[in-house]
C-alpha cells in the first residue's frame, strides 16, 4: 500500500501528533509499505533530526484551511495513494469531508470524538475506554481501530527486557516535545532546592524552547543530574529509570511498555480519558494541570500552575522514598501486555484495501 500522512509538530501543539503518526509509519514500513509526510517547513525541521525517521517528507505552504484540503486532495491523488492518514485538531469537518469519498481511503487518529463527523473509513484510537466514545453512533459505516489493542509504540518499545528493577537508578523528568506549560524547570529547582539526593535524568523535546536557562541551572546546581535533549534512544532511558514524572500524552504508553513507575500530569483535555484508566491499573500516580494557556494568565492563574508545580515536586519526593511502592507499581506494569498496535491497524488498512480493490 501506499500511505500517506497529513500531521503537524511545532511549539505551540508538541510533537505528540507526529510522533504517533511515525510509530504507525514504522509498523507500514516494516510490513513492506511506502508512507510519505505531507507537513510544513517547520514540521520538517524535526523529523530530520531523527535517527528513526521513515518515509519522505513533502513540503505543504501555508494556505487557508479549505484551500489545503483540496490542495491536499490533489496530492494524495497524484501519488496514487491507498490511504490518506490525518491527525491533527486544526482539521476540522469541513477538511475532513472534502477529504471523505475519494479514490483513496481516509483513516483520522482521534481522542475525544467532540469535533463533529470524523466522515473517515477508519477511526484510530489507542486508549483503553475509547469504546466509551460512542464512535458507533457518530460514525456507523467506519471501521474502528479503538481500545488498547491499537496504542501505537515505535518499534524501540517492543520485545524489551522489562524485568530489570533491581538495575534501575534514577529520576526521569519529561514534560512532552515542547513542555507547553513549562514545568521542567520549576520542578526541577524544587527538587534541587529540596536537597534529596538522587540522580536526575531531565528529557526535553525537540521544540523545548529554555535550553540555556535548563543549562545554566543545571551547572550551578552541582548535583547529579543528566540532560537529554531531542532523545533518540527513549525506550533505553526508561529502562533504566525508577520513577518518571511526564505529562500524560503518548509517552504513557511508552512508560508502561517500560514498566517504568510514573507520574503523569495532564496537560490537555485529550489526555484525560487514557489517564485515567491508566490511574485504575496501579502503576502510576497523576496530577491535574490544565490551564489555558491560549491567553495571558491571570494571577490566580499563576497562584494555580505554581501550587501544580510544587504539589508535582512534593508528590516526588514523597513517592521516591517509598521503595516498596515503587516496585509495586513497577510489577502492576509487568502484568499488563505491550501491544503491537501499529501491527494490528496495519492489518485492518489491508483487509479493507483489499476488499475495496476486490469490489
Amino acid at each position: 500500500m501506499r500511505i500517506v500522512f497529513r500531521v503537524e509538530g511545532n511549539l505551540k501543539i508538541g510533537l505528540g501528533h507526529m510522533m504517533r503518526c511515525l510509530a504507525l509509519a514504522q509498523g507500514l514500513t516494516r510490513e513492506g509499505h511506502q508512507v510519505k509526510f505531507i507537513t510544513s517547513q517547520a514540521s520538517q525541521e524535526f523529523c530530520q533530526k531523527r535517527n528513526d525517521w521513515v518515509g519522505k517528507c513533502i513540503l505543504i505552504e501555508d494556505m487557508p484551511l479549505k484551500q489545503e484540503a483540496q490542495w491536499l486532495k490533489a496530492q494524495c491523488e497524484n501519488l496514487a495513494a491507498d490511504w490518506l492518514i490525518l491527525d491533527g485538531y486544526q482539521f476540522d469537518q469541513t477538511y475532513r469531508q472534502i477529504l471523505s469519498a475519494n479514490r483513496f481511503k481516509f483513516a483520522v487518529f482521534d481522542d475525544l470524538n467532540d469535533s463533529g463527523q470524523l466522515h473517515a473509513d477508519l477511526v484510530i484510537n489507542g486508549a483503553n475506554n475509547a469504546q466509551q466514545l460512542n464512535y458507533l453512533k457518530s460514525e456507523p459505516k467506519a471501521k474502528l481501530a479503538i481500545g488498547s489493542a491499537y496504542q501505537v509504540l515505535r518499534q524501540e518499545f517492543l520485545d524489551l527486557d522489562r524485568e530489570n528493577w533491581s538495575q534501575r537508578k534514577t529520576l526521569t523528568l519529561m514534560f512532552g516535545g515542547s513542555d507547553t506549560y513549562n514545568l521542567t524547570l520549576p520542578v526541577l529547582q524544587n527538587l534541587i532546592q529540596s536537597n534529596l539526593t538522587l540522580p536526575i535524568v531531565v528529557v526535553t523535546g525537540a521544540a523545548y524552547s529554555q535550553l540555556n536557562k535548563l543549562s545554566e541551572v543545571i551547572q550551578d546546581a552541582q548535583q547529579d543530574i543528566s540532560h537529554i535533549h531531542d532523545c533518540q534512544n527513549m525506550a533505553e532511558i526508561l529502562l533504566d529509570t525508577k520513577l518518571a514524572v511526564s505529562a500524560a500524552g503518548g509517552s504513557q504508553f511508552e512508560l508502561l511498555a517500560c514498566a517504568t513507575p510514573a507520574i503523569l500530569v495532564v496537560v490537555a483535555k485529550n489526555q484525560i480519558t487514557a489517564t485515567q484508566h491508566a490511574l485504575t491499573q496501579a502503576w502510576c500516580q497523576v496530577i491535574n494541570n490544565q490551564v489555558n494557556n491560549d491567553h495571558e494568565l491571570t494571577d490566580q492563574e499563576i497562584t494555580d500552575q505554581e501550587l501544580t508545580e510544587q504539589q508535582i515536586s512534593e508528590q516526588v519526593i514523597s513517592l521516591w522514598q517509598q521503595t516498596e511502592l515503587l516496585h509495586t507499581m513497577h510489577s502492576k506494569a509487568l502484568e499488563l501486555p505491550v501491544p503491537d498496535g501499529a501491527k494490528n491497524i496495519v492489518n485492518l488498512m489491508f483487509n479493507q484495501q483489499s476488499q475495496s480493490v476486490d469490489t
